[in-house]
């Protein structure tokens, strides 16, 4: 399972692993019954897992299919994913209601986003609330840059990482057991002093102060559950794990302007978070994970303010090409690893990948129609394109989504109805 890693820093080559260890960090991941396979909480034909990436700076939608159902006839902008039609389903002409700066909201469009108190809960961690507790890492909330909430959790955002070591090391670096087995212990006295003391207030409090009592000891009993994960993951044994190395993406025959994206150094970073993501859903780390990308070098926001020119529009497209790359890239990797119940890990896994923003000659740089959902893996019936009317949101997708998930629920945020996917 090693996999060389070699990283380019202001033009001297360096191998990530040898950075690594001259920091004194010691990569380690628990042992499993066997490398590349589920745990025991997977059932055959059901997905268990999420992952949601919204692409900050929006997509090129002028060169979405139009042709509908499953014999749709795709774009240049999806060709990366053809080897994979038959595993995703392309949602398209969904309104985004928000502004510019919604494009934060992606996964929580609650309403009016000028008023924070109109957000909730997110996809990801209403998910993360119903399949996140099967694992040491609840939800796992990763940016790369420009950003101030992706994941949202009571209407506030969930603290993102946004660091490629940081991210490798929390989820795989090896902690001193001692200590953190007597940090535990230490929060499951205060735990259970805090249960005791809202106890002794319940009999003497009003109706309205018990609702609020309940809430809290809701709370309680989640912070109960990631105290037992946390133990539970203490209790296993260590083998070491390489840092993934950012394969490079084939640039023969591609246009200049192509090629400089797919050996961007930011490119590469944003694949490395791919790929730490994949390794987490694979060795069982976290089941729920929510990613913001936004392609804003190479002047790709300029250009998307010349959407209109020849030259504008063609490089659009093309930096639309090279997320698809990535998306394809991660998804395959899923699809390549099989699971003990005999299917894959793509389709224990419903992928999410929109972008907030639409890019056309219609509305400019930043419009918010036909916006885009890539709906992948799941155990889903996938190979069509759905054409939604153009005033449903994303939420209907989403609400499918977490209902295909086992969350019981009849509606999310703003959507009208749960789309059939």
């Amino acid at each position: 399972m090693r996999v060389r890693s070699i990283q380019n820093r202001k033009g001297v080559p360096m191998k990530r692993r040898d950075a690594l260890k001259s920091a004194g960090c010691l990569v380690m991941l628990p042992a499993l019954e066997s490398f590349g396979q589920s745990s025991t909480g997977d059932e055959p034909g059901k997905a268990n897992r999420l992952f949601c990436m919204n692409i900050g700076n929006g997509m090129c939608s002028d060169n979405f299919p139009t042709s509908t159902g499953n014999d749709y006839q795709s774009t240049s902008t999806f060709q990366p994913l053809e080897k994979l039609k038959n595993d995703f389903t392309l949602c398209t002409n969904l309104r985004n209601y928000g502004n510019h700066e919604s494009t934060m909201y992606a996964f929580a469009e609650y309403g009016d986003h000028t008023n924070p108190q109109l957000i909730k809960d997110s996809v990801d961690e209403v998910a993360a609330s119903h399949i996140g507790n099967d694992t040491r890492i609840r939800n796992l909330v990763v940016e790369q840059r420009n950003s101030y909430g992706v994941s949202w959790k009571g209407g506030l955002p969930v603290s993102p990482i946004a660091d490629v070591q940081i991210l490798f090391q929390t989820i795989f670096g090896k902690v001193d057991t001692k200590k953190r087995g007597e940090l535990l212990t230490l929060k499951k006295s205060m735990l259970d002093a805090s249960r005791e003391d809202a106890k002794s207030m319940m009999s003497r409090v009003s109706r309205k102060d018990r609702a609020k009592l309940d809430e809290y000891f809701s709370s309680l009993r989640e912070s109960e559950k990631s105290i037992q994960r946390a133990e539970q993951w203490l209790s296993r044994k260590d083998v070491e794990v390489p840092f993934p190395e950012n394969v490079p993406f084939e640039t023969d025959g591609l246009s200049e302007y192509s090629q400089k994206i797919l050996v961007c150094p930011h490119f590469n970073q944003r694949s490395t978070y791919l790929d730490l993501l994949f390794l987490a859903y694979k060795f069982d780390v976290t089941r729920v994970a929510n990613v913001y990308s936004e392609w804003n070098w190479l002047g790709h926001h300029t250009d998307s303010h010349q959407v209109a020119t020849e030259a504008g529009f063609i490089k659009n497209i093309e930096a639309d090409q090279g997320y698809m790359m990535q998306t394809a890239r991660f998804l395959e990797k899923l699809k390549s690893t099989k699971t003990k119940t005999g299917g894959t890990l793509l389709d224990q896994t419903v992928c999410l990948i929109t972008s907030s923003l639409s890019i056309n000659k219609e509305e400019g740089p930043h419009g918010m129609k036909n916006n885009p959902v890539i709906v992948a893996g799941g155990g889903f019936q996938h190979g069509k394109h759905v054409k939604f009317n153009g005033t449903d949101n994303r939420n209907n997708v989403y609400l499918a989504a977490l209902q295909h998930l086992g969350v019981e629920i009849d509606t999310f945020a703003t959507s009208s109805e749960s789309a059939k996917l």
